[in-house]
C-alpha cells in the first residue's frame, strides 16, 4: 500500500510514466522474492533481438520525411483526389495523416509535420477547434494500425517472448490491422461529412490537378509498395525493410530532391534517436 502511494505521488509530481511503471514492476518482483538481476538479464536479452533495430530506422525515416516537403505534397495529392467530396477538407486531413503515419510508422511525427499545415486550414474552413484538433490527432494515431507500425512491432516482440502455444508473427499483426484500420477510416470519413461546415473549399486555394499532384509525390508513393511488398513477399525481414526505408528516404529527400541540407542531418539523427 505504501509503495502504491509513493508511486502515485511521484507520478503526480511529474515523474516520467515509464519510470513509474518500471518502479512498480521492480517492486512487484521484489515482493515475490524474484531476484532483480532477472529483470536486467531479460532486458539485455530483448535488446539483442534483431527486430528492434527496425524502430530507430523507421523513426529516422519518419523524421526525414517530416523535415522535407513530403507532407505538403501528400496534402496536395489528397486535395486533388478527395477535395471534390462533401467535407473534403476533413477527409483530406484524415487520409493524409493516416497515409503519412503508415509511411513513418509513428504518429508523433505525423502530428508535428502535418498539424501545422492542416489545423489552420480546418479552422479557416469553419470546423470547430475541438473537431480540428481531434481529427488531426486521431487520424495520425489511426495510421498506427498499418505497417510499419512501431507499436505493432513492439507488441509482437513482447508477445513472442511469452512462449504462447500459437506463435505471434509481426507480419500477421500488420495484416490484422488492415481491416479495423480501413473500417475506422470509413467511419471517421462519414462522421466528417456529417459534421462539415457550409464552406467546403480550402481557403484561398484552388484544387490542384491530380496529374500534377501525382508527379510531385512520385518519389514518396512507391515507398509503402516497396516496404510492404518486400515484407509480405518474403524478400525483407522487418529490420531489413526498415533499413531499405531509411536508405530510400535518405536518397530521395537528401540526394535527389535536395530538400534537406547535409548539415541538418546531425540534428535530425539526434532528434530521431
Amino acid at each position: 500500500m505504501i509503495v502504491a502511494l509513493v508511486l502515485l505521488l511521484i507520478a503526480l509530481l511529474g515523474a516520467p510514466l515509464f519510470v513509474v511503471i518500471a518502479a512498480g514492476a521492480m517492486s512487484g518482483f521484489h515482493a515475490t522474492d524474484i531476484d532483480l538481476m532477472v529483470m536486467a538479464i531479460e532486458i539485455y536479452r530483448l535488446a539483442e533481438l534483431p527486430v528492434l533495430v527496425a524502430i530507430p530506422l523507421f523513426t529516422f525515416a519518419g523524421f526525414l520525411l517530416g523535415e522535407s516537403g513530403a507532407p505538403r505534397r501528400l496534402v496536395d495529392l489528397s486535395h486533388a483526389l478527395l477535395g471534390w467530396m462533401p467535407g473534403g477538407l476533413a477527409i483530406i486531413a484524415l487520409a493524409t495523416c493516416a497515409l503519412f503515419t503508415a509511411f513513418t510508422g509513428a504518429s508523433g511525427v505525423t502530428i508535428v509535420a502535418l498539424g501545422a499545415l492542416l489545423y489552420p486550414a480546418l479552422r479557416q474552413a469553419g470546423y470547430t477547434e475541438h473537431f480540428s484538433l481531434g481529427l488531426v490527432t486521431s487520424s495520425g494515431s489511426l495510421g498506427l494500425l498499418f505497417a510499419p507500425s512501431l507499436p505493432l512491432i513492439l507488441y509482437g516482440v513482447v508477445a513472442q517472448q511469452l512462449g504462447l502455444e500459437v506463435p505471434v508473427s509481426i507480419n500477421d499483426l500488420f495484416i490484422a490491422g488492415l481491416l479495423p484500420g480501413l473500417l475506422m477510416i470509413v467511419l471517421l470519413s462519414a462522421w466528417s461529412m456529417w459534421q462539415r461546415p457550409p464552406q467546403l473549399a480550402v481557403p484561398g486555394e484552388s484544387r490542384p490537378s491530380a496529374g500534377r499532384a501525382l508527379r510531385a509525390a512520385a518519389w514518396e508513393l512507391p515507398l509503402p509498395v516497396i516496404v510492404l511488398g518486400g515484407i509480405y513477399s518474403g524478400y525483407f525481414a522487418i529490420s531489413e525493410a526498415a533499413a531499405v526505408t531509411a536508405v530510400y528516404v535518405f536518397v530521395v529527400e537528401v540526394l535527389i530532391l535536395r530538400e534537406i541540407p547535409l548539415r541538418q542531418l546531425t540534428r535530425i539523427v539526434r532528434e530521431a534517436m
